[in-house]
This record gives structure tokens, sequence and C-alpha cells, in this order.
């Protein structure tokens, strides 16, 4: 990741922690994927809570509140402030924000999950209608678009596709 590594290259900032701070939930979410593909429905959704309770906990109640707060405050009582000290306050700032934003849409997530309201997987359905829509329009459309072998439409560019 960008901010530790430029952080190693400034005194007083820290690096390992807020990597490894940083990387805790991600092996959650990738087991979750897992398991998902798998077919470990229960596996798959005891591990996406899990993710959610470590992702809420570690980028918005310890990132901010201590990684943070210890970038800000404890180099200026050792060092004076110099551009590195702003430019990786800053970015670790821009990073926050994205913490937020992808909190809100995991909570989001978390939230139709729990009321029952969540899809199985509303990407794969999309798919799986556009490549049925595809034969369809390929069958009838003659040498101007064609069906590839690996499902994928080629339409002319200069007839608008038609839904």
């Amino acid at each position: 990741m960008w901010p530790p590594s430029f952080s190693s290259a400034s005194p007083g900032l820290p690096t390992t922690s807020e990597q490894a701070l940083h990387d805790s939930s991600d092996y959650l979410l990738e087991s979750a994927k897992m398991f998902n593909y798998v077919g470990w429905k229960n596996t798959c959704n005891n591990l996406f809570i899990v993710f959610t309770i470590v992702f809420i906990l570690t980028r918005l109640v310890i990132m901010p509140f201590w990684i943070l707060h210890c970038t800000l405050v404890y180099p200026l009582e050792l060092y004076p402030a110099f551009f590195g000290y702003y430019f990786f306050n800053a970015v670790m700032a821009v990073l926050q924000m994205l913490h937020i934003f992808w909190a809100y849409f995991i909570l989001h997530m978390a939230h139709k999950f729990i009321t029952g309201k969540l899809v199985e997987d509303e990407h794969r359905d999309r798919e799986e209608t556009e490549n049925s829509d595809g034969e369809v329009a390929a069958a009838g459309a003659g040498a101007k678009s064609q069906l590839l072998a690996i499902g994928h439409l080629i339409l002319n560019n200069n007839h608008p596709k038609n839904d």
C-alpha cells in the first residue's frame, strides 16, 4: 500500500501498524468470497458478519482514533513540520474518507443480509440475462453481429444496439 511505503521514508510515522490494521479484514472478505463460490453459504454468511465487524472496528474506530491521532500529534513533538508530514496525513485523510464510503456499502449489504432482502448474486444474474438476450440477438443478426465462443456479442458500432 502506498502510504506505508511513503511513511518508511519519513521519521516518526507508523508503517507496519497501519498496514497490518488495514489488511486485517481483507483476508476475511476473500475467504467469504471463496466459500461463496464453493457453495458453503452458512460459512460465507458467518465470515461476512465477522468481516463487517472487523472492518468497522479497524477502519472506523482504531484507524482514526489511534493511527491518525498518532500521525497527527506525535511527530510534531519530535520533529518540526515538514512536507512529508502534511502530504502523508493528507493521503491518510483521503484513505479514511474511502473507508467511510466503503463502510456505507458494507453496512448497506449487511442490512440487506439481515433483513432478508439480499438477492443471491445480482451481478451474476445480470450477466446470465445479458448472455441469453445476446444469443437471441446474435442468431438473427447475421454477419454484422456474431456470438463468439466465449459468449460475448460483437456489435457493429455503426448501428445502435436494440434493447
